[in-house]
């Protein structure tokens, strides 16, 4: 499965990485902890989404 992520910083430096198809986004302190996150959260949408 291929899917694209926007990984982003805000202002208080705390990651943001975004499913842009799925519109699933999830935050972390780091780049890799913000992509792991949207990785659980887009399984997980797509595991609900399938039912």
């Amino acid at each position: 499965m291929k899917f694209e992520v926007e990984v982003s910083q805000d202002d208080t430096g705390q990651w943001l990485a975004t499913a842009v198809e799925y519109k699933v986004t999830a935050t972390g302190r780091t780049e890799k902890e913000a992509l792991a996150r949207v990785m659980e959260a887009l399984a997980a949408h797509i595991k609900k989404a399938a039912r």
